[in-house]
């Protein structure tokens, strides 16, 4: 099965599957939402308590918000989402302690070391845009954390293994307890998304039993006339690869999203709110439909940046494919399914300099 979608002629499988061929995809969506809807200056903030009450018209207006958010916009605050405070506090503590520690100590978990790609990585040497020279942060990922007898695991497929853990206490508590809480935020958010698109509060749930999960703690240092602001920044331009983005910030301001004119919008921190963008995966469901948004971090500030994003997807072999929904004689499904683990798994693989599967 093609793609009718007017980026490419190739099927839209592992073939067209580059980072380059995305940004082309999302400069088609870009100039569609360019055409019918205002260039936005501002993220809107939404509360989403509604989603934890049993009050249906709430949660129906809440709906509504979400859909206008991620067809206007593609990212949104969320306040009312019922995440402890203290468990957000620690896991940044965690990631201050572990970024301070010795090279030595931060390469043993090297993403060398791991066929799934979870551990650390340095400044520059992951390029999220391709014509950049690279991504002036330094990370630690991880994911579900399943050990080595897991079936996926042994079965090769991205998304699913062990975490690799630095010999630092406090350090695997905290950031476990953090990312519990996000992957329980994240079910909840699924919920509204699905309210979004007319369909089942319930719809996404069974997608997402063994979700991929994936969380970064990210280090971001200032920007100084040694880089080329065009050409390194904290983070190049750049969309989602999951279905969701859940972000928690520290309070230095940094990112920037693109709106349909080109302009770069800042999105600065808020206190107690989490960051919500639409990830490619939604987009994908979702024919064009929600915008899975370019945004870059530029650290201007002459201060250290801490952030915490953490990718809501859903179970590694899922094959997404456009929603019924979102199907029309007028819009026809613009992508043949792909999973979750191939979609991610080889974005991930060329943004580090990977060209095959290890």
């Amino acid at each position: 099965m093609t793609s009718s979608h007017p980026q490419t002629d190739l099927p839209i499988g592992m073939a067209a599957l580059t980072l380059r061929d995305r940004n082309a995809s999302r400069l088609i969506a870009q100039a569609e939402n360019s055409a019918n809807a205002k260039p936005f200056s501002k993220v809107p903030i939404l509360d989403i308590s509604p989603l934890s009450s049993a009050d249906e018209a709430a949660k129906k207006a809440l709906a509504e918000q979400i859909r206008s958010a991620c067809i206007e916009v593609g990212f949104f605050y969320i306040i009312g989402h019922g995440v402890d405070g203290n468990l957000r506090k620690a896991a940044f503590e965690a990631a201050k302690l572990f970024f301070s520690q010795s090279e030595q100590l931060k390469r043993s978990v090297s993403v060398e070391k791991s066929p799934i790609l979870r551990g650390y990585a340095g400044l520059l040497e992951e390029n999220t845009d391709p014509d950049n020279e690279g991504d002036l942060h330094e990370h630690f990922d991880m994911a579900l954390d399943l050990d080595e007898t897991d079936p996926d695991f042994s079965a090769g497929i991205y998304g699913y293994g062990p975490n690799q853990w630095p010999d630092l206490e406090p350090f695997k508590e905290p950031v476990m307890a953090y990312h519990s809480a996000m992957v329980a935020l994240s079910e909840n958010l699924y919920r509204g998304f699905a309210l979004s698109l007319d369909l089942d509060e319930d719809h996404f749930l069974p997608w997402i039993t063994k979700p991929i999960a994936e969380m970064r703690l990210a280090h971001y240092p200032p920007q100084t006339a040694l880089h080329d602001p065009e050409r390194i920044m904290g983070i190049g331009a750049h969309s989602d690869y999951d279905v969701f983005t859940i972000l928690a910030t520290d309070d230095v301001p940094a990112l920037e999203v693109q709106n349909s004119a080109d302009q770069w919008i800042a999105a600065p921190p808020i206190d107690n709110a989490f960051i919500v963008n639409v990830g490619d995966l939604l987009q994908r469901w979702t024919n064009d439909i929600y915008r899975s948004t370019f945004h870059r971090v530029v650290n201007r500030t002459g201060k250290e940046r801490y952030s915490i994003p953490f990718f809501a997807s859903t179970n590694a072999q899922l094959e997404i494919g456009v929603l019924d929904k979102c199907i029309s004689s007028e819009r026809p499904a613009r992508y043949a399914p792909i999973s979750a683990s191939d979609y991610v798994g080889t974005l991930m693989r060329e943004a580090y300099g990977i060209k095959e599967k290890p």
